[in-house]
């Protein structure tokens, strides 16, 4: 190896060693933006120095056996080309196995919490961001810790996780994205597939990671066999740039559902248009509709302001809420949310110009903004979804909601609970849903009443609870693998 790939490989083990300490550290006093700076770069030394930093010994002479070195000097009778000269014998080298201890290590770093502890369930997610899919993590944990289940949640991406704190003490968590982040992808799925295979645990619930679904993919016969019971959670389709459906659901299901012991969801509709396209059986699926946060309502106004809180990206349409809040001049709209990448340009500039559109930035709390009690109405308008959870925070807030029938969303919101206008509604019909919404308070605080009353019945923790104890196999006490549950494919209406 050359002085430059010897250099480089000291770098790389180095970097193993305290990059961990270190993001630790970092942790406690930077930002959340300035950690995912920080990771970037690392993730660009990482490339630049896994590219010779794998250590290989130099080759060394050795010396060849007897009964070699005379079989070459018989054959060079009929060959003189094969006499073993001393330069001939001079190119013959031993070999030895390039040394990378980097799988080995990180298998270490996970054995106390994969095997010493012995889970009952692993959950194997991406992150634990602020984010609806991931709330329902955050759900799934909590029932699972309520009900004496030893759980190890496993975190597959090295990104910042700021709801790692949410989480039940008694739960482990494993890193495993931060652990492994200078390994290549086929040496982490195969270090997790060791972990599993070993781990005690009988359950693993896939949510949203994109390892899991291609370590499913590759090697779920080989989990199943040793009588892993594999759950998966899909919520809906993403679409890409030129609107082609894709996502998880899309790219792995088809090639891996058989694998699975039960694929959950937030919503019925998308499970019953999986098994129109893709024929996965019904008795497979299982609709878990997530609970609502427990808090007191807040009465909405009667005044003007109307509520958009959602991630400012694409899946959530920015481009018509302009439109809206262009056709509604009489109404002041109050935008929290993160502002996406795609999003920081011309999107951002033509909301920030209009002067009854207020930009407040990312908001940790729902609940929080509910409280302040000034908001008339919550106005959704995303392009694609299940089944949102801020539509559960914002009625349990008693908001009125106007929003797209996308996705789930119609399974909650319908002419009896909210004010639902289609999926392909432009900014007009929006506008004439919101001035309904506003210029009926009488209809609107009866709609309210009636969702508060389908969120009570259908979206309370007990309910979440006992959907899940029905999911055969998923929890202790539950239905058993051999029992059948069907999914409930007719939405439930209020």
């Amino acid at each position: 190896m050359s002085l430059n790939g010897r250099l480089k490989a000291r770098a790389a083990s180095f970097a193993r060693t305290a990059y961990p300490p270190i993001l630790g550290s970092l942790r406690r006093v930077l930002s959340e933006r300035q950690l995912q700076r920080f990771i970037l770069v690392c993730d660009r030394l990482k490339g630049w120095l896994l590219k010779e930093a794998v250590v290989v010994p130099s080759p060394s002479p050795m010396a060849l056996p007897p009964w070699i070195v005379d079989e070459m000097k018989a054959l060079a009778r009929i060959e003189p080309a094969l006499y073993p000269s001393a330069a001939k014998l001079r190119v013959f080298t031993s070999w030895k196995t390039p040394i990378d201890n980097g799988p080995a290590q990180l298998y270490r770093g996970c054995l106390a919490d994969f095997i010493e502890y012995a889970p009952d369930m692993v959950f194997l997610v991406p992150h634990l961001q602020r984010g609806g899919a991931d709330l329902g993590i955050l759900h799934h944990v909590r029932l699972c810790a309520e009900m004496g289940v030893k759980v190890t949640v496993v975190v597959t991406r090295d990104v910042v996780s700021p709801w790692l704190n949410r989480l039940p003490a008694e739960v482990r968590v494993v890193e495993f994205g931060r652990l492994g982040n200078l390994l290549g992808e086929e040496d982490r799925r195969l270090v997790l597939l060791r972990l599993l295979l070993q781990c005690p645990a009988r359950s693993i619930h896939i949510i949203n990671s994109q390892l899991a679904w291609e370590l499913l993919e590759r090697h779920g016969k080989t989990l199943t066999f040793e009588g892993k019971r594999i759950y998966a959670s899909v919520f809906c389709d993403d679409l890409d740039g030129n609107a082609v459906r894709c996502g998880y659901a899309s790219e792995f299901l088809p090639r891996s559902w058989m694998h699975l012991a039960g694929l959950l969801s937030d919503n019925r509709t998308f499970l019953q248009q999986i098994h129109e396209r893709d024929g996965i059986p019904p008795e497979l699926m299982h609709g878990l509709y997530f609970p609502a946060s427990d808090h007191a309502e807040a009465i909405p106004t009667a005044g003007s302001t109307i509520l958009w809180a959602s991630r400012i990206s694409p899946q959530k349409r920015p481009d018509l809420l302009y439109e809206i809040a262009l056709a509604l001049p009489e109404y002041l709209f109050e935008v929290h949310g993160e502002v996406d990448p795609a999003c920081r340009g011309e999107t951002q500039r033509k909301l920030r110009r209009l002067p009854n559109v207020r930009l407040h930035g990312r908001y940790d709390s729902f609940q929080a903004l509910a409280r302040q009690g000034r908001y008339a109405m919550l106005l959704y308008t995303s392009r694609y979804d299940g089944l949102p959870n801020i539509l559960l925070e914002a009625t349990a807030a008693g908001l009125p909601i106007v929003a797209p029938d996308v996705g789930g969303i119609a399974e909650f919101l319908n002419t009896e609970t909210g004010y639902l206008v289609g999926a392909d509604a432009d900014a007009g019909e929006f506008a004439r849903a919101i001035r309904s919404a506003l210029g009926n308070p009488g209809e609107t605080a009866r709609r309210v009443k009636r969702a508060r009353e389908l969120l009570t019945r259908r979206h309370g923790w007990a309910a979440f609870r006992d959907a899940a104890r029905n999911i055969p196999g998923y929890l202790p006490g539950g239905v058993r693998p051999e029992q059948e549950v069907s999914m409930e494919t007719e939405p439930v209406s209020g």
